[in-house]
């Protein structure tokens, strides 16, 4: 009989204790979830003056990469102009290029990446850029 209760005490045990001892799925910072190497998808561009839009859009090819590194550089190679810049993250929601390129994260998940800026100018006029990155 103590035999039973023993094996009995030992299932209730490893069924209740070895589910709390699984390790919690710790979800990735922002932070984290933007380094590393992402693809041009897609870049469109409107200079807005005069009240015209002029809009230029880049496509990306295999090779047009953007590199978030660990040490806050961010290293590019866009229709094969390469170039280093730092980035820094302001809160969760906004990423800086360059120390003053102010980019909104619209879009960031494990696969896609979605920036957006606009810059008001005087008038009517603005700039405004999307870029869309994946991996």
């Amino acid at each position: 009989m103590k035999k039973i209760i023993t094996a009995a005490t030992l299932v209730l045990l490893v069924t209740f204790y070895l589910p709390a001892c699984k390790k919690s799925d710790k979800q990735p910072t922002t932070l984290e979830k933007i380094q590393g190497k992402w693809l041009l998808d897609i870049d469109v561009s409107n200079d807005h003056f005069s009240g015209e839009d002029n809009i230029i859009t880049i496509t990306g090819m295999p090779s047009d990469i953007i590199d978030f590194r660990t040490d806050g550089k961010v290293y590019t190679n866009i229709q094969g102009q390469l170039d280093t810049t730092t980035y820094s993250l302001s809160g969760d929601t906004k990423i800086i290029i360059d120390g003053n390129l102010n980019y909104d994260i619209t879009t960031l998940t494990s696969t896609s990446f979605v920036l957006h800026e606009k810059e008001i100018g005087t008038g009517t006029d603005f700039y405004e850029e999307t870029l869309t990155l994946k991996k």
